[in-house]
């Protein structure tokens, strides 16, 4: 009888372990069943990944060597450096009509998702000032990654060496000292309104086709003064051929240009303005697509590049904005260059 019972004992025990066994392989084949699901659901996300159109055109509404022409092949260079998409990247330069001419390509590319175009505060109120058909309603908004500031700028070797020496000559004869700047309504153009508003003086505005060829104007010595941002004469300031008398950024920028003033050290205090870099697509991109854009640009200015040979390089303030964000800002700015330019008398 104790061996029957014996024997009972040692199967009910061979049971459980069994059972025990069974239970543990089934959960650890859910957890495995679990994980391997997860990762099908982001491979499968990796798949379905936006296939692109074709080669990537980054437009550039300006000629080669402007502020603009830097960020595009910055942007391009390191999205082929760190393989962010299938597809070659060519920098696309469309000046003209300032800006009219890129803004109208990138429009025409309606239901493509392959063609990008650099996007900054000139192109948000150049539309409205002549009338062109495009303006930011018609484009799609994909990101911005920059904030950037403006230098006045003169040559090495001029008279003026403060910006109270310019202004004062301006203030007393009016029209004779030239400032040069990047499109006509432009917000550079807006800026050296600003400035006579602000300065009490009045300063001939002469519009250019792109940064570099104000640059090459002034230190030609048809033009007294330009506005330009850092990125655009930071080489002429480290050779000694140029000079800067005051930025528009909140604190001084520092490196090569921490002596010069800040508008609101030079008394122009009222003047808010800052140059942004951002990025709008065609008209009829999906949701999908705009999705794939704003992934590709974060990860950009996540980049130490990036951060290092862009931003850090030429003085730049990093600022990421996805697509909604960039809409809303585009749309804030337009409004401010609205009023702006209807005190100019450029629009009614």
């Amino acid at each position: 009888m104790k061996k029957q019972y014996h024997l009972i004992a040692i199967l009910l025990c061979l049971l459980l372990v069994l059972f025990g066994c069974s239970s543990g392989g089934d959960s650890s084949k859910e957890a495995s069943t679990d994980k391997n699901s997860k990762d099908n659901q982001s491979q499968s996300e990796t798949d379905s990944t936006v296939k692109l159109d074709g080669s990537v055109e980054l437009i550039v509404p300006a000629s080669a060597g402007g502020g603009s022409d830097i960020n595009a092949r910055m942007l391009a260079e390191i999205i082929q450096a760190n393989k962010l998409i299938d597809e070659n990247v060519m920098v696309v330069n469309k000046p003209g009509g300032s800006t009219a001419v890129a803004n109208s390509y990138t429009y025409k590319k309606e239901g493509t998702n392959n063609t990008i175009l650099t996007w900054n505060s000139s192109q948000i109120i150049s539309p409205f000032l002549n009338k062109n058909d495009v303006t930011i309603e018609d484009l799609t908004p994909l990101g911005t990654l920059t904030l950037d500031s403006y230098l006045i700028i003169v040559k090495a070797d001029s008279k003026y060496k403060t910006l109270d020496d310019l202004l004062k000559a301006a203030r007393e004869n009016p029209q004779t000292v030239s400032i040069g700047g990047t499109g006509q309504g432009t917000e550079i153009h807006i800026l050296s309104h600003l400035i006579n508003k602000y300065g009490e003086s009045d300063l001939k505005y002469i519009p250019f086709e792109s940064g570099g060829e104000t640059t090459s104007a002034l230190l030609g010595g048809h033009i007294d003064v330009t506005l330009a941002n850092p990125n655009e004469v930071k080489s002429q300031i480290e050779a000694g051929e140029v000079r800067a008398l005051a930025t528009s950024s909140q604190e001084r920028i520092g490196g090569v240009l921490e002596d010069v003033p800040t508008f609101e050290e030079v008394g122009l205090g009222d003047i808010k303005i800052s140059s942004f870099r951002g990025y709008v697509g065609p008209p009829g991109m999906t949701d999908e697509e705009i999705a794939y854009w704003e992934d590709v640009l974060k990860q950009v200015h996540e980049s130490e590049s990036w951060q290092k040979d862009y931003i850090q390089k030429y003085d730049l303030t990093s600022q990421y904005m996805n697509a909604e964000e960039s809409k809303a800002f585009y749309e804030e700015v337009l409004n401010l260059y609205l009023e702006a330019s209807k005190e100019m008398g450029l629009i009614d």
